[in-house]
């Protein structure tokens, strides 16, 4: 063992507990816990749903038109999730990336591999909050995506308006708060080389973040755009 591990131990991402040797971000107890999403599902954005018989969640179905063309995440947003979030996001943790790459690939590489990306894109932060914060989480777990998948991380978005966090927010005032949020890097996007594109973030609610940057992209020339997230809450 290395010193650094006895002075700096490895804790799980959800309770903090100290990992054993053969632990890796989450303690067995947790891992036995987590809430994976499973079927059945928003067939356009990957969201639980509570009817088998119907194909689209309530957000999804309330959306005339989208152009995102599917997404998917690995567990549900409930309390365990949205602590280890929280952690991520806020709390410094940027190492735990790591262990949320892993776990996304284990579990949806096969899905991302039918979507057939050529590119990874993270989703912005605005600089404001990145100096505060001194990173992306989203562009930490892309890196980590394109290290094993093996597929280029490129900014080709950018986050131009400073605005309040969306999670306090209704739908109207989701769509509201991002106009003009984001805007694409013109010097970066080569709709030639960018024709399906994948965007990563770390929690999907209503989908308006990840609509409004496939929207953009979609406007400068991407031909397909997919997205990947760490959580998603469930239809209600």
């Amino acid at each position: 063992m290395r010193v650094l591990d006895l002075i700096y131990p490895s804790k799980c991402v959800f309770c903090g507990s100290i990992l054993g040797r053969d632990e890796n971000g989450a303690c067995r107890e947790c891992e036995k816990q987590l809430p994976y999403v499973t079927e059945p599902v928003c067939v356009r954005c990957g969201k639980p749903v509570a009817d088998p018989e119907e194909p689209l969640c309530l957000d999804c179905s309330r959306r005339k038109d989208t152009a995102l063309s599917q997404s998917a995440a690995l567990w549900i947003y409930r309390e365990d999730t949205r602590r280890a979030m929280l952690d991520f996001k806020y709390g410094g943790c940027r190492t735990d990336a790591s262990y949320y790459g892993k776990a996304v690939l284990q579990r949806l590489r096969k899905r991302i591999l039918t979507w057939s990306p050529d590119t990874i894109v993270p989703i912005p932060i605005h600089r404001r909050r990145e100096r505060y914060r001194g990173y992306n989480q989203a562009e930490l777990l892309a890196n980590e995506l394109g290290a094993g998948l093996g597929l280029p991380v490129e900014p080709l978005l950018r986050r131009t308006r400073y605005t309040v966090p969306q999670k306090d927010l209704s739908p109207g005032e989701r769509r509201a708060n991002l106009r003009q949020a984001f805007s694409v890097d013109e010097e970066l996007m080569d709709p030639d080389r960018h024709r399906r594109l994948l965007l990563v973030d770390d929690i999907y609610t209503t989908g308006a973040t990840l609509e409004s940057c496939a929207g953009l992209l979609r406007d400068a020339g991407a031909g397909e755009v997919y997205a990947i997230c760490l959580c998603i809450g469930s239809d209600s």
